[in-house]
């Protein structure tokens, strides 16, 4: 990986946001890792040295990073910090670093952190949920302990204490409930996640195409209608529906902007190989 300074920011500064405390520990996936899509997965491994990024980019990472780590160093009676947990499955071993267990007399109660702007939690992640499922699926399977609860405890970083906007956070910070799969569901689903993972090492090792990204993988948006007027730079309304929109353009006498959905993690390159991703270059060459 290539970390470049355009900003030229100062090189201690640089030399901090560039460090990788990331461990896995004796592990092939981590939770993530398995959860990630396979193509991006092994096409990161095979770029690695060309992938190229800017230190800028690494701030938000780390800063969770920072506050992650400020946080395992506070031991309180009752909870257990930064705890990684292994298992192995068909002899593949994969991890989970569970950021506290609250111990109760129901059972754990498993807490993530997560710094994430205000729309994070306005929607619905099904990857949160996902991923403290399998933490659940873990500490049961291995440590042989109940799982009572799971709970996100979400930090705003860009907390607004005016928003209106519908369903925008309480405060600063809040805690999220997250729902619970049965013990089968989760394996199941850990199972057909190192299948995937597991063919797709094996197409690249033959130089087969991998398979492709799904819409959803890809964080696809959906297209919205937005209602403008002359003179005035925002929207009025945005609607999914042509037809809502139309009927209120009407109204207001103003007209429609189709806002196209995109292929978020692509045009962003959050994915970090998008410039060598035939599935990618090949629609952006596609004539509109």
């Amino acid at each position: 990986m290539i970390i470049t300074n355009k900003q030229g920011l100062p090189a201690p500064l640089v030399a901090l946001l560039a460090r990788d405390f990331y461990t896995k520990g004796a592990s092939q996936y981590s939770v993530t890792e398995l959860m990630s899509p396979p193509k991006i997965r092994r096409m990161r491994e095979q770029y690695d040295e060309e992938m190229e990024i800017d230190v800028t980019k690494l701030i938000a990472s780390q800063l969770g990073t920072f506050m992650h780590a400020k946080l395992e160093g506070k031991n309180v009676e009752g909870y257990t910090n930064e705890e990684r947990i292994f298992h192995s499955i068909d002899g593949i071993t994969i991890s989970g670093a569970v950021d506290l267990q609250e111990h109760t007399e129901n059972g754990v109660v498993i807490i993530d952190y997560k710094f994430v702007k205000a729309w994070s939690v306005m929607q619905t992640k099904d990857d949160w949920v996902t991923q403290l499922n399998i933490y659940k699926w873990l500490i049961e399977t291995v440590k042989k302990q109940k799982v009572c609860g799971l709970k996100i405890c979400a930090i705003i970083k860009d907390y607004s204490p005016h928003s209106a906007q519908e369903n925008y956070p309480e405060a600063e910070a809040v805690m999220i409930d997250i729902p619970m799969w049965d013990s089968v569901t989760t394996e199941t689903y850990v199972r057909q996640r190192l299948d995937m993972h597991r063919f797709a090492k094996q197409a690249q090792e033959f130089g087969e195409e991998l398979q492709p990204c799904t819409d959803e993988e890809r964080w696809m948006s959906e297209t919205i209608y937005a209602v403008k007027r002359e003179g005035r730079k925002t929207a009025i309304r945005v609607f999914k529906s042509i037809e809502e929109a139309t009927e209120l353009a009407e109204k207001e006498k103003g007209y429609v902007e189709e806002r196209k959905g995109e292929y978020k993690r692509c045009t962003g390159d959050f994915c970090g190989v998008s410039k060598w991703c035939k599935q990618y270059q090949g629609e952006l060459n596609v004539p509109a």
